[in-house]
């Protein structure tokens, strides 16, 4: 039942590379919005993914992307300087702002999004102005990129002084927070568990079909595991294979992609709107390893072989951790050659899936943990 006078919530989402992150926090805010309010401030490339409902706005701020290269930031559009577009953003969250807010979510930040500090902290005062003080809440990932203690020391100072929760989306029995943060102890008291973030379990159940379902993710990373299918696919020519790009690959990319098929049982798409049917129907799916990713898979009893990131350690780390538990297969580069591939993937058919059971419930449950702290929160000002 809708409450006659629900709270309301901002939320931040910034993405740098794909779009895990703003898929985590859609879920989360659908389930918030059963309950609140919610205005959310997206930052990155402008995907199209959204949500129709009466009490929820979105605003999407002019992008700045995480360039491989540099390290550093950079426009995708290419028109205007970083210091143009900071001001843009800075000027674009001052007019959507719409007090008064209950609580603000706020995604990875501080284990992430560092160099979007100052705006994260701007927001922070900003909202504080409107609405008096409200608990802070961040929602992040079970597995991080390792830093170096001293890092995660202003990790830990940041916490303490900003957020009121920290709500991890992983299942303990998977993989512990600690075992990438090592300061997690300092902070023990505001860290909650809630179980993956998932999509929603299938309605019906259709017929296997003799396909591969080779997907890159929603980041640009990954061309080798797509270069690897096509070349398994000339091997098992009585198997078609699907092969989903991601919305960031260029015309040109695809068209390099194409070049190299040999055989007719190659299909590459950019982007599958009904990916959730094509891994119900498929035999065995080849994937990165993001959190969303993975749990697509899961969440659908797909045979996966799954191959991380090679840009940093932490989709190697869920990867293990997934493996360990049966799960899935773990992929490494050499597992990319053909025959190695094809090998693997005959092996994925033959293995009869796990009955392991894993937390998958954690938008549910995020979206009732800060429903039970603002019944206990006062009207803002």
């Amino acid at each position: 039942m809708a409450e006659l006078h629900p709270k309301k919530v901002l939320y931040y989402c910034q993405s740098l590379v794909g779009i895990g992150h703003l898929t985590c926090s859609l879920r989360i805010i659908h389930e918030l919005l059963q309950h609140a309010e919610v205005d959310l401030i997206q930052g990155g490339l402008d995907t199209g993914a959204s949500l129709e409902h009466s009490r929820y706005r979105n605003l999407i701020l002019p992008p700045l992307l995480h360039d491989h290269e540099s390290g550093g930031l950079f426009d995708p559009g290419d028109e205007s300087g970083v210091d143009e577009i900071w001001e843009a953003r800075s000027e674009a969250i001052r007019n959507f702002l719409k007090g008064p807010y209950h609580a603000i979510v706020v995604e990875f930040y501080p284990f992430g999004r560092r160099r979007f500090k100052r705006e994260i902290q701007d927001l922070f005062r900003a909202v504080k102005d409107i609405s008096g003080p409200v608990p802070i809440f961040t929602s992040v990932r079970e597995a991080l990129v390792p830093r170096t203690v001293e890092k995660e020391r202003r990790m830990v100072e940041s916490v303490k002084k900003h957020i009121h929760t920290v709500f991890i989306r992983g299942d303990p029995e998977i993989a512990r927070f600690d075992e990438t943060f090592s300061l997690a102890h300092e902070i023990e008291d505001r860290l909650c568990y809630t179980g993956y973030v998932s999509p929603p379990a299938p309605q019906s159940w259709p017929k296997r079909k003799k396909q591969i379902l080779v997907s890159q993710g929603g980041g640009n990373v990954g061309r080798e595991l797509l270069e690897g299918a096509i070349g398994a696919a000339a091997l098992m020519p009585n198997y078609s294979f699907v092969l989903a790009t991601g919305s960031r690959t260029t015309p040109a990319e695809m068209e390099a992609l194409r070049e190299t098929v040999r055989g007719n049982n190659v299909e590459i798409k950019p982007f599958l709107p009904d990916f959730q049917r094509h891994l119900l129907e498929s035999a065995v799916s080849i994937c990165m390893g993001g959190d969303n990713t993975l749990l697509d898979v899961i969440i659908a009893r797909t045979p996966t072989l799954a191959y991380p990131y090679q840009g940093n350690s932490e989709q190697g780390f869920r990867i293990k951790k997934f493996a360990e538990k049966g799960l899935l297969q773990a992929l490494e580069v050499a597992d990319l050659a053909p025959e190695r591939l094809k090998e693997k993937i005959e092996l994925a058919l033959n293995t009869p899936y796990p009955t392991k059971s894993i937390a998958i419930n954690g938008a549910f449950l995020t979206s009732e943990k800060i429903k039970a702290v603002l019944a206990q929160t006062p009207d803002a000002i």
